[in-house]
């Protein structure tokens, strides 16, 4: 039982809620896909007012290109037995425009590790749609390492495992779902993510004698350069999402990639991991989707607490479209800590109130948010943990406003931080993180008059001008403050 009180996920009960952020970015001339994300009860009638030429919309799926640069408003309506709901989006295009707000989607790692297949990879597709996961915004399904092979094929690239018979077919199931499709890659010679007994080591993005510029790990970046090899197959293929993978990660082989990513005929969200230092902030806040400089995570409270910290070095950098990465959530069931033996950590595992801290953390610091683990194993309390409709409207706010620390407690073995971020409709966040292993009383002075609201209890806590709480060990708060005047 957690102490930190949450709403219970219903995404298939009630009258209709769309839930999709407002603001969709695209490139002009490269292909739109767009899933209608709604609540409620079935059967669910859609409609679209006002689509830009050339987009179209075939039952909740919205797709086709558009051909001029320039921002498009539009209504979407959701419709069922129970009632009705409009939202007005706004489509943005221009060059680089994806991603506007944080990724929201599945990644492999953590739950599959590179045992991942193309049948685990449909079948969490089809996952999220049946346990309704979808229906908050959710939309990426990425392949981590895993799934390379050998060079070869038409461009001369990285060719898929026999684990994976047909990426065009995977990426076509995926889109005719409404879903995106990520993968992954490195810059090195060979592959991250392969046990060392793995006989090939399969390739990364670079061949022949290293270059003695970058560092050495897994065969040290290659002077024969494949970045537009594999973009034009990854294109090709159909994917909308790549996570870059080295350490450290420098401008250099990033802007290599990017540039051929640009070069193809698809928008593609890029990922920077695993290294991204803060030295190199000027090109990561303003050219990558988002950007890692974090270990992966593995469910200890030791990670976790690594990883929020990490974001400290990168707060001020924080901006629209281009946001720091907390890296893949650790929570269920993932095959790849069993697989290297990670429970055996002796803090590995996570109470349920950490839990709704872990997610916490990404959601209210504009992070992008990737469940990792077997959605065959999911239960309640975990679809109510990714599934609140009110903590992603945050993380998916269209101001993108980088949350700001008001109050810094760290003595003993009391932590307390609490954060402040603007929303688009004029109210305020605010998150409360008791870190440390004391209960801590919280005053928060609001900016006037205000409606708070209790957003993971989904509960109106009244009219007040300051929020009191006592807040114990390893819980979060996050409060929505509305100003009355």
């Amino acid at each position: 039982m957690s102490y930190t009180e949450i709403a219970r996920a219903l995404p298939f009960e009630g009258a209709p809620k769309i839930n999709n952020a407002d603001v969709i970015g695209a490139s002009r001339g490269r292909p739109v896909l767009v899933r209608i994300a709604v609540t409620g009860e079935r059967p669910i009638s859609y409609s679209a007012e006002g689509l830009p030429e050339g987009l179209i919309l075939d039952g909740c799926i919205i797709s086709g290109k558009v051909m001029s640069d320039g921002d498009y408003k539009f209504k979407l309506r959701a419709e069922n037995a129970l009632g009705s709901y409009e939202k007005d989006v706004t489509l943005e295009v221009r060059e680089r425009s994806i991603l506007i707000t944080p990724l929201l989607g599945f990644t492999s790692w953590n739950a599959f590790g590179h045992l991942v297949s193309q049948e685990k990879i449909e079948h969490t597709a089809e996952k999220m749609l049946e346990l309704g996961i979808t229906e908050y915004g959710y939309a990426y399904v990425n392949t981590d390492s895993g799934w390379q092979g050998e060079y070869g094929g038409k461009f001369d690239a990285i060719m898929p495992n026999k684990a994976f018979p047909d990426m065009k077919g995977m990426c076509d199931k995926l889109h005719s779902l409404g879903l995106k499709a990520g993968i992954y890659a490195n810059p090195m010679r060979y592959a991250y993510g392969y046990p060392l007994d793995f006989d090939p080591v399969p390739p990364g993005v670079t061949e022949g004698e290293p270059d003695i510029r970058f560092n050495d790990e897994k065969g040290g970046i290659g002077l024969i350069r494949k970045e537009k090899n594999n973009a034009l197959q990854w294109a090709k293929w159909g994917f909308d999402y790549l996570k870059y993978d080295w350490n450290p990660s420098d401008p250099y082989n990033a802007e290599a990639m990017r540039r051929e990513l640009i070069a193809t005929d698809r928008d593609f969200g890029l990922c920077i991991s695993l290294k991204a230092l803060p030295e190199y902030h000027a090109y990561w806040s303003k050219y990558p989707s988002s950007y890692r400089c974090n270990p992966d995570s593995i469910c200890t409270w030791s990670s976790f607490m690594g990883i929020y910290r990490s974001f400290f070095n990168f707060m001020e950098y924080g901006n629209r479209g281009h946001y720091f990465d907390l890296d893949m959530l650790d929570l269920g069931k993932c095959h790849m800590f069993d697989i290297y033996n990670f429970p055996d950590l002796p803090d590995y595992g996570f109470t349920e109130d950490e839990a709704i801290m872990v997610y916490s953390t990404r959601a209210f610091l504009n992070s992008p948010i990737q469940i990792s683990c077997d959605l065959d194993y999911l239960d309640e309390f975990l679809l109510s943990v990714y599934c609140n409709d009110e903590i992603i409207a945050i993380n998916q706010d269209s101001l993108c406003d980088t949350a700001r620390p008001v109050t810094i407690i760290e003595r003993g073995d009391a932590i307390l931080h609490v954060w402040k971020r603007r929303l688009c409709d004029g109210s305020f966040a605010f998150a409360v993180f008791n870190l440390g292993k004391t209960t801590e009383e919280v005053k928060i002075m609001l900016d006037g008059e205000s409606l708070v609201r209790d957003v993971w209890a989904k509960r109106d806590l009244g009219t007040m001008n300051v929020i009191k709480e006592s807040v114990v060990s390893h819980t979060v708060r996050i409060y929505k403050a509305t100003p009355k005047n």
